[in-house]
């Protein structure tokens, strides 16, 4: 059967091409990923400021207290344990502006004796022998223009400060640091700036005895940081609060480079949805492919073939087209994976030490997965064989139908598909997930929309045949009659195509519409609850705040006409009944808001029971309405408080009850002092601020900005649709217009499969000018639908998102995109399928 099914193939060139072109495409796109995921995986962030370290201990900021430092010292091989602050620091020019954005070039300020982490060494002048004395590396000196002695103003959390430049401080080699800049301050002074409290420091470096086992001592670090936090509470995304690396990931400690394991991590949700996809298109290619033969597999079964041998047919096509386009696309993906990962490095989008890592993973896995799904789709392809009679082919009676139950049950399917996936969609945007779903909600909605959208893929095509055929037909004449009849009665013939397309439209639409609601649902949420007539804030940068001192803050509530100030800072916390023996889990979590100042006039919780008052002079908690419900909590109960990075339980007293908390995820209030003993001091994420009417511009320097709520609100969307992670969403939008292109090539390209068919119509005396308008109909009424279909689900995927806000969902549609996408999508088909038909014309007979 393999022979004759390479006879078929080589009979059939439009069909062979148009299944080879699909086919080929799917395992491309299949191996890019791969290969992109795989080598983000295997990149690391180079090692420069722990470069002298054998071991690091780095996690939230402030999270080693001095007891865990000097506990860290006497870990058996441990010669020395350097403890490490660690915080965003910029250099001003003359007019106050950041000389270097943190964006644009991490620049971090730590103490002088950490400097032995790399080592640096003062390579001209003196290290900082003063408060007000400052040593930075040379290449940061060259761009201010400084000189030792000079002074530099330095911008920390909002405050400006002015210092002597002490010395210039150079790597061990006498070389600067390539990827980063740093800013070292006498011990006394970088603690105030840090502001952690207590001793506290945010990593801490290990020197190791001669024969020391780094990875040993790794271990016993990890287990000893661990029990000392032992009022840590588990976070949603079951990430620790702190980290210990050796080798290769001491530079993924350094803060400088987005994490490279969680970017691979995220990725990998991308290569699921890459694999549907591929999936569909290859199994739409081989369905296409025998359903365009109907006449031969016809004569087969004419001449006594039986069930069982056409199925082996099916299987032997699919093997070797599938074999010919895995060997095709894997060298199409390297070339992909290559130019992706060069626009994504222009786009900022990954670090530019990403650089393309071709394994023997991904090769090996790519072929094998096309190969699997091609003999997967082939047992669906002889189904649809099987259901071809022979007097049905032969007499050009188009495939019966299966019933109109059939039908309703299908498209019924396909209809409760999107649902589902809109609805689950929109409850992973509001975090009402279970924790299990937390990573793979996305993937779940992905797989839903491309099964739902198969399913009604042939469907709409038959129906916006059917209510067009007489507009086209009209507007066209007999060319627009046949490609209208035509299209409605060999529906099936195009649906192989038609779904991957409408497909690829939904999966962009999907993606690009996602991140702006994202971030306007993660702004709301934000603004919703300040009352405040100005918000100081930072930009966000690597997915976290600058942030702003209290000092800041004290120097804002010290302007004029400035009535009260607020700090706000948030992290992760547990909350139940003191008494409570039921264990932790990370469902249980809340956002816990740590405030200082008067907080209680600057929020917009809703209703409140009690007295937010007390939460500010630290004498107890505040606790959200629905979170206390879901806890079992009231007004009054003792609790025990498990807080992100605390090294014990607290037990403190509801002194309140609060409306908005967004249904239980914001759920409490504390004071930050009031923890001061088992949490980190930290900077503020927000200062808000109240003002009279006599009240000046609020002074901020260097990053900080201070903006009126609704100028906040506009500036937060931006912020936080540029902080998150954005890879997946690109390349998932890249992989769907990628995906419509292929599918409207392989829908050109089969064309050239009906020669025999414009041989007849040729002999019924249709012009040139008829039969490319038909050709070109053709392709519009299956484009078209395809491209409502996929649009259609983007803008119910929209609103579903937005929680039922059409404004939002309105707002957040990428009209450009997908109106690009449909244009160009069908400019190809038609201009393909013309060039291949006449092609056919010129080789018939006069």
């Amino acid at each position: 059967m393999i022979r004759i099914a390479w006879r078929i193939l080589r009979r059939s060139p439009g069909t062979l091409a148009g299944a080879l072109v699909m086919t080929a495409l799917g395992s491309a796109l299949l191996s890019a990923f791969l290969v992109l995921h795989d080598s983000i995986d295997r990149t690391r962030a180079p090692v420069e400021r722990y470069a002298g370290a054998d071991v690091v201990v780095a996690g939230e900021d402030g999270l080693l207290t001095a007891e865990l430092v000097d506990s860290l010292s006497d870990l058996p091989g441990v010669d020395e344990a350097v403890p490490e602050l660690s915080f965003p620091a910029s250099v001003l020019d003359t007019d106050g502006a950041p000389l270097i954005a943190q964006e644009e070039r991490p620049q971090t300020g730590h103490a002088w004796t950490s400097a032995s982490l790399t080592p640096m060494r003062a390579d001209e002048g003196t290290g900082p022998r003063t408060d007000g004395a400052v040593v930075v590396d040379r290449a940061l000196a060259e761009a201010a223009g400084a000189e030792v002695g000079d002074d530099l103003t330095v911008d920390v959390a909002g405050t400006a400060r002015t210092y002597e430049l002490a010395g210039l401080a150079t790597g061990p080699d006498g070389d600067d640091l390539a990827h980063q800049h740093t800013l070292y301050f006498h011990p006394e002074e970088a603690e105030r700036l840090a502001e952690r409290g207590d001793g506290r420091v945010d990593a801490a470096g290990l020197t190791l005895e001669p024969g020391a086992d780094a990875s040993e001592t790794a271990a016993r670090a990890r287990t000893l940081v661990s029990d000392g936090l032992a009022g840590d509470a588990p976070v949603p995304s079951g990430s620790e609060p702190f980290h210990v690396a050796v080798g290769a990931d001491r530079g993924e400690l350094e803060g400088t480079w987005p994490d490279h394991s969680a970017t691979a991590a995220a990725l990998t949700l991308l290569v699921w949805i890459v694999a549907f996809m591929a999936a569909a298109v290859i199994a739409g290619a081989l369905i296409t492919s025998v359903r365009r033969r109907a006449e031969q597999v016809a004569l087969l079964r004419a001449i006594g073939a039986t069930p069982r041998q056409v199925r082996l047919l099916c299987h032997g096509e699919a093997l070797l087209i599938s074999v010919v386009a895995a060997a095709v696309g894997c060298l199409l993906g390297l070339a992909l994976a290559q130019a992706m990962v060069g626009v994504f490095r222009e786009l900022g989008l990954v670090s530019s030490v990403l650089a393309l890592r071709i394994g023997a993973e991904p090769l090996i896995t790519s072929p094998a997965v096309t190969v699997l799904v091609a003999q997967v789709a082939s047992w669906a392809a002889s189904r649809s064989a099987l259901r071809i009679r022979p007097g049905d082919a032969l007499g050009g009676t188009p495939v019966r139908g299966r019933g109109p139950w059939r039908t309703r049950i299908q498209m019924g399917s396909g209809v409760l598909l999107l649902v589902a996936a809109g609805t689950l969609q929109a409850l992973g945007m509001a975090g009402l997930v279970p924790p299990v779903l937390y990573a793979s909600y996305g993937m779940i909605a992905a797989g839903l929309i491309i099964a739902g959208i198969g399913l009604l893929g042939a469907w709409a095509i038959h129906a916006c045949a059917r209510a067009l055929r007489r507009p086209v037909a009209a507007a066209a004449g007999v060319g627009g009659h046949l490609a209208a009849a035509n299209v409605r009665f060999y529906f099936r013939r195009y649906a192989g195509v038609a779904a991957p397309l409408a497909v690829g439209v939904a999966i962009a639409g999907w993606a690009l519409s996602g991140l702006p609601l994202f971030a306007l649902g993660n702004a709301d949420q934000v603004a919703e609850r300040f009352d405040a007539d100005r918000v100081l804030n930072t930009p966000v940068v690597r997915d976290q705040h600058l942030g702003l001192s209290e000092e800041t803050r004290n120097r804002v509530a010290a302007d004029d006409g400035v009535t009260a100030t607020a700090g706000l800072r948030e992290t992760w916390a547990h909350v139940r009944a003191d008494d409570s023996e039921v264990p932790v889990r990370a469902g249980e979590i809340t956002r816990l808001t740590l405030v200082e100042g008067e907080a209680s006039g600057l929020l917009d919780l809703g209703a409140v029971d009690g007295d937010l008052a007390l939460v500010e002079t630290g004498e107890g908690v505040a606790v959200g309405a629905s979170h206390a419900g879901n806890r079992g909590l009231e007004l009054g109960d003792e609790v025990e408080l498990r807080v992100s990075g605390a090294t014990e339980v607290s037990v403190h007293p509801v002194v309140a009850v609060y409306e908005h908390d967004d249904g239980g995820q914001d759920g409490l209030l504390a004071s930050a002092s009031a923890l001061q003993g088992q949490v980190a001091g930290g900077r503020h994420d927000f200062v808000l601020a109240a003002e009279d009417s006599a009240a000046a511009a609020t002074p901020v320097t260097g990053e900080a900005r201070a903006e009126d709520p609704e100028r906040f609100h506009t500036t937060y969307v931006h912020e936080r649709e540029g902080a998150i992670d954005n890879l997946g969403t690109v390349a998932t939008a890249l992989v769907g217009v990628f995906l419509v292109l292929a599918a409207v090539n392989a829908l050109a390209v089969s064309a050239s499969a009906r020669r025999s068919e414009l041989a007849s119509m040729r002999r019924l005396d249709l012009t040139t000018r008829q039969i490319n308008a038909m050709v070109g109909w053709e392709m519009a009424l299956t484009v078209v639908p395809a491209w409502l279909l996929g649009t259609a689900a983007t803008a119910w995927m929209a609103l579903a998102m937005a929680g039922g806000d059409v404004g939002a969902a309105l707002w957040a549609f990428p009209w450009a995109v997908l109106s690009a996408v449909g244009v160009l999508g069908l400019t190809v088909a038609v201009a393909g399928a013309r060039a291949a038909t006449r092609g056919l014309l010129r080789s018939l007979p006069v």
